[in-house]
């Protein structure tokens, strides 16, 4: 077995991280005789660049293995598409959403054992623009959350600074009118969020999409329109365990594509990282990535 592990040393924090977890990787496959080879990313986009060496490389390796967040794994992602190679998933990031999705154990030594059974599945993978995403994209409040992050993690680490921007954006938030275009059907609302979902989990756990399906062909999207503010947090406590679903400002669809336009620029959530602004396109591309997880 021959593996190419791509470790973003920026992700996660303390023992979790995924610099730290450079030393179990190496002992992990010292002790199995497991060739292996360790590139840490130096810059955004690196992670992609680097899956595609892989891919072209004259070494056949047989898996290449995100080591960060969903961050870094949406770039190896985009770096492989189009191959055959395997892609693994070492959780060390502080969402970690898409190996939930997956079923990847959520400690490093645990995902390592069950990484070499390759046990693989082809799944679906979104599509905006031209970049490919494998989990869930956004618009709207947790999108500007992901934006205001950014100013924060200068002063506080890790999820600190998301609470920090979730509490201010809470009280600044402004509802959205937005334009939807879902499989030719238009719908005009005011919004709070709409997310477009191939996984299940997004923002660090929450079930954004309990009854999503990584290979049936469809995206599944969930519009959040304006409603009373004081219920947002009522709201986003539904969110974690998936049981929004009967709320009467929520509506759900499933499509092949979606169109997103507004007024406003509203900023584009794609697995936790920001792409660009509306307005957008998202569209499905069936069975197109293996991906070694806990598939039955």
């Amino acid at each position: 077995m021959n593996l190419f592990f791509i470790v973003n040393p920026m992700a996660g924090r303390g023992p979790t991280s995924a610099l730290n977890s450079i030393s179990l990787i190496e002992e992990f496959c010292s002790k199995r005789n497991i060739q292996y080879k360790i590139a840490k990313t130096r810059y955004k986009g690196h992670a992609t660049h680097l899956a595609r060496q892989a891919v072209n490389s004259d070494i056949k390796y047989d898996a290449v293995i995100s080591v960060g967040g969903d961050g870094t794994l949406l770039e190896v992602a985009n770096g492989l598409m189009g191959s055959d190679l395997l892609l693994g998933v070492l959780p060390a990031g502080t969402g970690n959403d898409l190996a939930r999705a997956i079923g990847v154990p959520q400690t490093i030594k645990d995902a390592l054992s069950h990484l070499i059974k390759k046990r693989s599945r082809v799944i679906d993978v979104g599509k905006l623009e031209n970049l490919f995403f494998v989990n869930v994209a956004s618009v709207g409040f947790d999108a500007e959350i992901i934006k205001d992050i950014l100013k924060f993690r200068k002063f506080f680490p890790g999820r600190i600074s998301y609470y920090i921007a979730a509490l201010m954006k809470f009280f600044t938030f402004k509802f959205k009118d937005i334009t939807l275009k879902i499989d030719g059907q238009i719908i005009k609302t005011k919004i709070l969020l709409v997310a477009i979902a191939n996984g299940t989990h997004y923002g660090g756990g929450m079930m954004v999409n309990p009854n999503g399906d990584l290979k049936d062909g469809y995206l599944d999207v969930i519009v959040v329109n304006s409603l009373p503010r004081y219920k947002i947090p009522l709201l986003f406590h539904r969110f974690v365990k998936g049981t929004y679903q009967d709320l009467p400002y929520v509506k759900t669809y499933k499509c092949k594509e979606i169109s997103i336009d507004s007024n406003d620029n509203l900023v584009i959530n794609a697995d936790g990282d920001l792409f660009g602004s509306t307005p957008a396109k998202f569209t499905i591309k069936p069975l197109s990535l293996n991906v070694i997880g806990n598939f039955i």
